[in-house]
């Protein structure tokens, strides 16, 4: 027999079901086992209890909102120490990349896992209790897992030629890969970092690597202004013969022969994308590369502050990819290229940059709140199983958040006004995460 916590709000959102107004969640042994009204699940606990199903059960109210652990699906912790570099302005891409290789590439010793560790513990306080994360150094790996946040940590590969790859460059990775994942509690993934980082021999093998081991991918794409092409609308099957025939050493070679071809095609010729797959940025994404994600399966992680203080020139089509159906999740990307690591600084910015580019459908705080929760685990393929997260059901791991956003459950327009203050104003709100079934960050109770 086992405790039962349950977890009281005036407004629970579940995300795969309706909002719950005088809602509860009762969690068990680090899963939940009940949500609904707070009557029903005492009424219903009361029987359990009754039936010596379970030891005992307290209760833990909250005064404000409820919702799923919130999942940062693009960051990389291990660069919380760089935040100097991520509060400049720059002038171009090329120029935050100077000053982040800067302090990367010193000679100085510099504390990965402390700093991936600090930025983990960020999460933590802000109501995050998933990321997808890119390490670059071994020592980076274990933050995720040494706090018991959930998510993927995905290895970086980056800056390999063809011909030093097929050198070493597998025997390389499997190595580092191998060493890794000696991490206790670790899931694992590769990050092709990005095309104009790597030839076309590595984007090839990369994804073939990752799914032959059961891993899943994550690469930077749409990002920068190189990676755009200058076909919006057309289907790549009728435009990209002139290109897809023959074997380019690399995207930059293919550019610099003139093609108009962008960086989401150039992958999807490669065989990069699918359904096991997530993109981090996607500014520079067309009509037919949206169309190109859909039909793959591929999510993209939206990083909107990060795109600003990287000058990568124009925002994400956030509108477009939620009027035609794109997978979309939230990422903070990391301290060297945002202010933060609460995603929901950066759902804020979503929702106005949405209804900038003429998003004009009365659902945007729902389509968001999903974003930021089971958009996040679908991106990294942990929305099903045992193991689930980003939702609030039976079974499903009990990762929640409490938020202090003022609460009016008043009328259906005063709980529409309380997830749009939710997306718009609550960043920096959190005051109790639940990780599993524990409180990991609490100034609540």
């Amino acid at each position: 027999m086992a405790q039962v916590v349950v977890y009281s709000a005036p407004i629970v959102v579940p995300v795969t079901a309706p909002v719950i107004l005088d809602g509860a969640v009762a969690v068990c042994e680090g899963h939940v086992l009940h949500v609904g009204t707070r009557t029903w699940v005492l009424e219903i606990l009361q029987e359990e209890l009754d039936a010596a199903e379970l030891a005992d059960m307290v209760e833990r109210h909250w005064d404000g909102l409820l919702t799923p652990g919130l999942v940062n699906a693009h960051t990389h912790l291990q660069y919380t120490g760089m935040a100097p570099v991520g509060q400049r302005a720059y002038e171009s891409f090329r120029a935050w990349e100077l000053a982040f290789n800067e302090i990367y590439d010193s000679p100085e010793q510099k504390p990965w896992g402390q700093w991936a560790q600090d930025g983990a513990r960020q999460l933590l306080r802000a109501g995050t209790t998933s990321a997808a994360d890119i390490a670059t150094d071994m020592e980076a790996v274990p933050a995720l897992s040494s706090l018991g946040l959930h998510g993927i940590t995905y290895w970086e590969v980056m800056d390999w030629e063809n011909d030093r790859w097929t050198r070493e460059g597998a025997r390389t990775l499997l190595s580092q890969l191998a060493e890794a994942g000696q991490t206790k509690g670790i899931r694992l993934g590769i990050s092709p970092h990005a095309p104009y980082s790597l030839e076309s021999d590595p984007l090839l093998d990369l994804p073939d690597i990752a799914r032959s081991l059961g891993m899943r991918l994550h690469i930077h794409l749409g990002e920068t202004p190189i990676e755009g092409g200058a076909i919006p609308s057309k289907l790549t099957n009728l435009t990209s013969w002139s290109w897809s025939h023959r074997a380019w050493q690399s995207y930059l070679a293919l550019k610099q022969a003139g093609s108009d071809a962008s960086a989401i095609q150039f992958v999807d010729q490669l065989g990069v994308l699918g359904p096991d797959v997530h993109i981090a940025h996607g500014v520079y994404a067309s009509r037919e590369d949206r169309r190109i994600l859909r039909q793959r399966g591929a999510a993209v992680a939206l990083c909107p502050r990060s795109n600003r203080v990287t000058c990568t020139k124009k925002d994400a089509p956030v509108a477009r990819y939620l009027e035609e159906g794109n997978m979309v999740a939230v990422g903070t990307d990391s301290l060297s290229s945002s202010p933060s690591l609460d995603v929901l600084d950066d759902a804020a910015m979503l929702y106005e940059l949405a209804i900038e580019q003429g998003y004009d459908s009365d659902d945007l705080s729902h389509r968001l709140i999903r974003a930021l929760t089971l958009g996040g685990a679908e991106a990294m393929g942990l929305n099903c199983g045992p193991d689930r997260v980003g939702q609030i059901n039976p079974g499903a791991l009990a990762d929640l958040a409490f938020l202090d956003i003022p609460v009016d459950v008043s009328s259906p327009i005063g709980v529409e006004e309380t997830l749009e203050r939710f997306v718009r104003e609550g960043a920096g709100t959190c005051a109790a995460t639940v990780l599993s079934g524990e409180l990991a960050f609490n100034e609540i109770w």
